[in-house]
């Protein structure tokens, strides 16, 4: 073969071998998450806490009240409450109770009531619910400022229930809660129920109560308090917990839709 030939070849399969086509790496941003809702109020109450965008970021919460110990995957809220008479777990779309109960059917609108309570103000923070500045209000001799928070319809299990979070107006920390509640049922109303919040611990980046206080409360005047309810080995993380806490096991009863 012609020497000039075979110097042609080579610099052809050089110049091929040698060529690499770019390839460009789409690159993944996670959004984070839709606060596009949030109005400044309601912000500096969650940035008080420790900011939405640590909550956000969280895919359980663990905590023991008394006997019962109650395990909730963040995101879309999957619940497992277990004590010793009995484990209600919420699998996405049942709430399901073992062993079976009488009183299976109260769970329904029962098993996330007390991690709702618990995991203000952040809790409020999902879309599809609105918020709106209230006058400052006095309760026990100091004056608070106010947020109402209400849902749109279909949103939540009781999308008329109503609640107005008053906080500290030097810290814009959450300090009560007024709330009415339907539990799934009924028309809404304008009575008001009480919580106060004024004992906190932080957990990984998170602000959230230690216990939580409910008083009487009736024509503006706060009363005596009516009982309290604390949390134990609280616990809570970016891990996701295993799917299997949340599945129902044979044998368990379903809790009937009160709707």
């Amino acid at each position: 073969m012609n020497k000039y030939l075979i110097v042609a070849l080579m610099t052809i399969l050089v110049a091929c071998g040698g060529t690499k086509t770019e390839e460009k790496t789409a690159e993944v941003v996670n959004p984070g998450p839709d606060v596009s809702h949030h109005t400044a109020a309601i912000t500096k109450v969650f940035d008080a806490h420790g900011g939405y965008d640590t909550w956000a970021g969280m895919n359980q919460l663990s905590y023991k009240i008394g006997e019962q110990t109650t395990l909730v995957e963040l995101k879309s809220r999957y619940t497992r409450l277990e004590s010793p008479e009995m484990t209600v777990g919420f699998d996405g779309e049942k709430v399901w109770v073992n062993p079976p109960s009488e009183n299976a059917d109260r769970q329904r609108m029962r098993y996330n009531l007390m991690f709702y309570f618990y995991a203000f103000p952040f809790v409020v923070g999902d879309p599809g619910i609105t918020y709106e500045d209230m006058q400052p209000m006095e309760l026990m001799g100091k004056t608070y400022n106010g947020v109402k928070v209400s849902y749109g319809d279909g949103v939540g299990d009781s999308p008329k229930d109503n609640y107005i979070i008053y906080s500290d107006p030097e810290t814009n920390q959450m300090q009560w809660l007024m709330y009415t509640a339907t539990f799934g049922g009924g028309e809404a109303s304008d009575r008001y129920s009480l919580i106060r919040y004024d004992d906190w611990q932080t957990v990984n980046g998170v602000t959230i109560p230690k216990s939580i206080k409910w008083y009487q409360y009736k024509d503006g005047e706060v009363g005596d308090m009516r009982f309290e309810r604390t949390f134990d080995e609280v616990a809570i993380s970016e891990e996701v917990p295993a799917m299997e806490n949340f599945t129902m096991p044979e044998g368990a009863q379903v809790a009937a839709d009160p709707g």
